[in-house]
């Protein structure tokens, strides 16, 4: 079932903010949810820099008129075209930075955290923006941190509710405008309309008012379409378009015409033309369905595009907001020579429509009965031919069969696509994983990989990089496809590792972890120094000779989404795979535990940089970990809150049942004079859970201080509940699950309740300049994590074991030469050396508190700051 959201937003500015209503409901259904306690913040510079964007972008679309898209791939390396380029790419990401701060108010992370209970990640979901403010209306939405984690959202703005109109039926009836057409082609939105299946359209060329009145007042139409110039005014509440060559003609001179179309079936108008917030307006008063609109001008190439991405994903059996939405995003790889291609198409609709959706043929209606009954042994269909009828009958086992069949002659040799699971995801870099952030570069390279022409792959990851360049992925499989080459060619060899990553809904954790495993892959293959000038030079001859006796190192990234069952699975498969050396991995206690009984019985060394479960310890001959585990961190915890605060009582937030909060609490709660706890809060309370009675139970039983200690995403959700909730009433201390970067969005209430948070490492605490060096220069980011530290280290850890392998390596060679007593490595947080029960031996420095400070230059006004180095004694 999908979702609706509805934010309203009422009077208000943006030097003083704005109230929303919150309004939730399932489609075809009231509201069930409604909440009016939220507001948009201040935010004073977002106009301006709106202004600013769109006065660099109309320049930038003034420019093009000098050369028409066909040419610009040669004038694209014109100095005087790129500078035009990367100012409008500025202020475009100015405009981000400041969006993103703005949105990352606390006010709406509360509201964004609402509406992410309601809508699963995997759900379909309209979002739509009710307002009058025509400044609002013109912002990119898209950007919102909701629509990053929910594939499956599209932002829309609201038009006038009316009675639900029908759905569409075959053969869809079109009106095709094609207007006025100086400096630019309108064959390409003809030939898209053409190939529609199941569609009947009818092209007026340049029409004149009289002939375009007929068609709307004389013949029914499913789908109105205009092609060619468009203007709205500055208000946004009125727009023209060119019907020829000299004709401009308001939409309210149609007003009758259209009405009159509304009555007759209309459902859709889709305007692929300049600045149509205006033409959204006037369809919006007139109360038409659906509309899809360019917010601003659209150059000719961008808008043929769009309407081919958009109509072939419609046709093909997506909803029409899932089409919007996957047409828009693929215009990415465009934004190279069209900044901010993928800001232009916006959807206005009807927010009581139900999901608009292209009908489906025959067969296509055939196989929907098929699937819905998937569960049956048999299949029977009947089908009435010239007054004959015919039974077909199969069986699910011979479909199964058939489908095994196609899927095995599909798969590549290379480790690039789902392994016996479709819930598994491998890549070595031929498939994507981490869809945020990509680039067409990175597309081609993933294609040309996949291929197995990997000069080709190289040379697009190494354009991508330089336009995205803390992008991991890309760099793990830049340093695959350089592997490859040379085996292929028979100039070098290679070794391979693994890593698991929980990527799922929010993959900033998971390349946390990649940067970390990337950058020590660099180091070993080529040099980090070759790898920054092979990114800054794409023309320049890449030089990798590094590696292990000639051998480069190569990963294959696998997505265990963070479930243990996967987890497993994935464990099974690296196991299986006789090339694999060693993993780095898992992620959370629970699926490391699981997946490890896998690496003991197949032996199979696994290095996990983050779990921290002490139950682990010694769990296996063949598991090792260089993060600390849960007795450090609540020893250096209690010891703070001891030294602070004396003998207080202590409650917990934690989530029984999850290996890694009930072994933290265990640890905690040995240290505490009463060896218990005033009270606990639980955190895996499905429903609605009461943030606010947590700390109100806390106090009422006499505790000062609340342990933080959620477990998994969904569970750190409530524990930031519970951070607003506190209003600086308790104290707070929290488990290294806290170190996120939405805890730095509620960094007020954090910083009012003095929450310090235990970590592995801090980058203030750094024991390896080089690695920070490194970092700075690969990822161009403010800060490194603990994870990205500790992730390096798990890779230093394998790579110096494989280095001190005599003869052939092999999996228990390694695993012995990491047992030895004597074994080391030089890594981020320090020496890596390993007990012997796997463990990360201690030394002062490993296992620090951190705790949020206001920080003026960051996205969300606050950072994470060393508090103090606990003693070891």
């Amino acid at each position: 079932m999908s979702k609706v959201v509805v934010l309203t937003i009422g009077r208000g500015n943006f030097e003083q903010g704005f109230p929303i209503d919150l309004q939730i409901r399932e489609a075809q259904k009231p509201p069930h949810r409604h909440n009016t306690n939220y507001s948009l913040p201040p935010a004073a510079e977002i106009p301006n820099l709106y202004q600013n964007w769109q006065d660099i972008y109309y320049r930038l679309g003034k420019m093009r008129l000098d050369f028409p898209d066909y040419e610009i791939d040669r004038v694209a390396i014109d100095e005087e075209w790129e500078r035009a380029i990367q100012t409008c790419e500025d202020a475009a990401q100015a405009l981000k930075t400041a969006m993103k701060k703005w949105l990352n108010q606390p006010s709406m992370l509360r509201l964004l955290m609402e509406v992410q209970q309601e809508v699963k990640p995997n759900e379909s979901a309209r979002v739509i923006l009710q307002t009058e403010d025509i400044q609002l209306r013109r912002l990119p939405w898209h950007l919102w941190e909701l629509f990053r984690c929910r594939p499956r959202a599209e932002m829309a703005i609201s038009a006038r509710c009316a009675p639900q109109s029908a759905p569409l039926k075959r053969p869809v009836k079109i009106l095709a405008i094609l207007g006025g057409d100086k400096n630019i082609n309108l064959e390409q939105d003809k030939t898209s309309l053409e190939q529609l299946p199941g569609a009947k359209v009818k092209f007026l060329v340049k029409p004149s008012q009289e002939q375009l009145n007929d068609e709307l007042w004389e013949k029914p139409w499913d789908i109105l379409f205009f092609a060619g110039h468009s203007f709205s005014n500055e208000k946004g509440n009125n727009g023209v378009i060119k019907i020829n060559d000299t004709d401009w003609l308001s939409l309210s001179q149609l007003r009758y015409a259209l009405l009159h179309a509304l009555h007759n079936g209309l459902k859709l108008a889709i305007f692929n033309s300049c600045k149509g917030l205006g033409l959204a307006s006037q369809l919006a008063d007139l109360e038409v369905p659906h509309m899809i609109v360019m917010r601003e001008p659209v150059p000719d190439l961008v808008a043929q595009t769009f309407l081919r991405y958009f109509l072939d994903s419609f046709a093909k059996g997506k909803s029409f907001y899932s089409a919007v939405r996957e047409a828009r995003e693929r215009l990415e790889r465009m934004e190279h020579n069209h900044p901010c291609a993928t800001w232009l198409p916006i959807i206005c609709q009807n927010s009581a429509e139900p999901e608009l959706r292209w009908p489906k043929s025959l067969l296509g209606w055939l196989w929907g009965a098929i699937c819905q009954s998937w569960e049956s042994k048999v299949f029977r269909v009947g089908l009435i031919i010239g007054g004959i009828t015919i039974t077909i009958t199969f069986t699910i086992t011979e479909l199964h069969n058939k489908t095994i069949s196609k899927k095995q002659q599909q798969t590549p040799s290379l480790k690039t696509t789902s392994v016996k699971t479709d819930d598994i995801s491998l890549s070595q870099g031929g498939k994507l994983l981490i869809p945020n952030n990509t680039t067409a570069e990175k597309e081609e390279g993933i294609r040309a990989f996949a291929e197995q022409q990997f000069s080709t792959a190289i040379k697009h990851f190494r354009s991508s990089l330089r336009q995205n360049p803390n992008d991991p992925e890309t760099l793990i499989y830049l340093n695959n496809a350089i592997a490859e080459q040379n085996a292929t060619t028979g100039t070098g060899k290679k070794l391979e590792i693994a890593v698991t990553v929980p990527i799922g809904e929010d993959s900033n954790v998971a390349q946390e972890i990649l940067r970390g495993v990337a950058q020590a892959q660099s180091q070993l293959n080529c040099g980090i120094e070759e790898i920054q000038q092979a990114v800054a030079q794409i023309q320049s001859q890449l030089d990798c000779s590094g590696g292990i006796e000639d051998k480069l190192l190569q990963v294959t990234i696998a997505d265990d989404k963070d479930e243990p069952d996967i987890a497993e699975q994935v464990a099974n498969d690296f196991a299986e795979d006789p090339d694999i050396l060693g993993v780095i991995g898992h992620y959370s206690s629970d699926a490391t535990q699981q997946a490890g009984r896998v690496y003991k019985n197949k032996e199979l060394v696994a290095i996990s940089p983050i779990s921290t479960s002490v139950n682990l310890s010694d769990s296996s001959d063949y598991f090792f970990r260089t993060t600390p585990n849960d007795a450090t961190a609540a020893k250096d915890l209690a010891n703070y809150m001891f030294n602070q605060f004396g003998p207080v009582e202590a409650a917990i937030a934690y989530v029984p049942g999850n290996e890694y909060s009930e072994s933290l609490k265990k640890q905690f709660q040995k240290l505490l004079p009463s060896q218990e706890f005033a009270y606990e809060c639980d955190l895996s309370v499905r429903g609605s859970f009461n943030a606010l009675n947590c700390v109100s139970q806390t106090e009422n039983q006499g505790a000062e201080v609340l342990l933080l200690a959620p477990g998994t995403k969904n569970t750190l959700d409530k524990a930031l509940q519970v951070v607003n909730s506190n209003d600086g009433r308790l104290r707070l201390l929290g488990g290294d699950a806290m170190y996120n970067q939405r805890t730095l969005g509620y960094g007020e209430e954090a910083a009012e309740g003095e929450m310090v948070i235990a970590v592995p490492w801090h980058v203030e605490s750094n024991h390896d300049p080089d690695f920070l060096q490194g970092a700075e220069e690969l990822w161009k980011l403010e800060d490194v994590t603990w994870r990205t530290a500790t992730a390096y280290d798990a890779t230093q850890a394998l790579i110096e074991g494989l280095k001190n392998l005599s003869g052939s390596p092999n999996r228990n060679k390694l695993q012995q030469e990491l047992s030895r007593n004597d074994f080391s490595a030089k890594g981020a947080t320090g020496k890596v050396e390993f007990d012997s029960s796997g463990d990360r031996k201690l030394f002062t420095g490993i296992g620090v508190l951190v705790q949020v400070q206001p920080d003026p230059d960051s996205e969300t006004g606050y950072k994470f700051e060393l508090l103090e180095q606990p003693s070891r004694e």
